[in-house]
């Protein structure tokens, strides 16, 4: 019956065998069996997955461990599961098929980057960093991004922030990259602004430098890193630099280090002192890094009230001045 009507379809319509399977709604290969004479298959009533099935050729339980032993053992840590596979094989210790092993290797999430400390418990993954800011100085997180210059080349930015209160502590232009720029950078920076009693930064050797730590030491800092690859742990930095870059005023390449300072120089200036940053209340970083956004508030609470006063018909209700930034930081949520 199936396959006449499939024959009544392909002729009715002179469409292909599978267009009509389609169209019946049945398998192709369905058709295929049947109309073949293979009448002798018979469904089974209540059929078992072939997953759940007894396979005689499987590998024991002593003969999985084997495998998984000779994945994990911390000479084949850094080879591939292949490498790892043909020198087992060499030493005797497994007896399987590259693909059983390969499907256990899988199944034990051993697979990919097997290095040490990635997998087979030689070391605990990196906790997620978190750190709160309730006021200028709790936080300052920095990282270091390329700034293209003349000829393909780059200039690196080295840029620190208070997180509360965006305000940018300290920066540098440099052509290349070392923990000694870094190290004089914050030093200076604790002379002008105190020190903060957090800085977070990303995994750059700059940021892991034994200079730097030293110096973190001596001023009683402590220190905090992102997870390696996990940019939104240093989502205030990462924020920076892109509203830098995508600043209507940036150059497509600044013509020499002394213009990507000079550049630069005037919008953190401008960053710090104009920019009514949405997530301070529409303060600028400088107001709440000094401490002077209390007396704005009260100013522009003062403005408000008047025109209020003046117009109250254009007000449903009494308006109020943005409240200071509350806690913020890394990680919270």
């Amino acid at each position: 019956m199936i396959c006449q009507l499939i024959h009544d379809l392909k002729e009715q319509a002179e469409m292909t065998v599978t267009r009509a399977c389609a169209l019946a709604g049945i398998p192709r290969a369905s058709f295929y069996r049947i109309s073949r004479g293979y009448q002798h298959y018979q469904p089974v009533a209540d059929p078992v997955a072939h997953r759940q099935r007894r396979q005689p050729a499987a590998l024991t339980d002593a003969e999985k461990e084997q495998v998984i032993d000779a994945l994990c053992d911390p000479t084949m840590a850094d080879r591939s599961v292949v490498q790892t596979y043909w020198s087992s094989v060499d030493a005797g210790r497994v007896s399987c098929s590259p693909s059983s092993f390969y499907r256990l290797a899988r199944a034990e999430n051993l697979v990919g980057d097997r290095r040490r400390g990635r997998h087979c418990g030689t070391s605990a993954a990196r906790a997620k960093p978190a750190a709160a800011a309730g006021a200028p100085g709790d936080l300052w997180t920095w990282d270091i991004t390329l700034l293209p210059g003349p000829r393909r080349s780059f200039f690196r930015l080295y840029l620190a922030i208070d997180v509360y209160s965006r305000y940018p502590v300290a920066w540098r232009i440099e052509p290349d990259e070392t923990a000694t720029k870094a190290t004089e950078m914050f030093v200076d920076a604790f002379h002008r602004h105190g020190t903060p009693a957090l800085l977070h930064a990303d995994n750059g050797a700059a940021m892991r430098s034994n200079e730097l730590a030293a110096a973190l030491q001596a001023a009683a800092v402590q220190r905090s890193f992102s997870r390696p690859r996990v940019s939104n742990d240093n989502p205030f930095s990462e924020s920076l630099f892109k509203t830098i870059k995508y600043d209507l005023d940036h150059p497509a390449r600044f013509d020499s280090i002394d213009h990507a300072r000079c550049w630069t120089s005037e919008f953190l200036h401008r960053y710090a002192t104009e920019h009514h940053h949405s997530a301070l209340g529409y303060y600028t970083p400088e107001q709440v890094f000094t401490g002077t956004a209390e007396q704005v508030r009260a100013a522009r609470q003062q403005t408000l009230d008047r025109a209020a006063t003046r117009h109250p018909i254009r007000y449903s209700r009494p308006p109020k001045a943005p409240a200071l930034p509350t806690t913020t930081g890394i990680n919270l949520s």
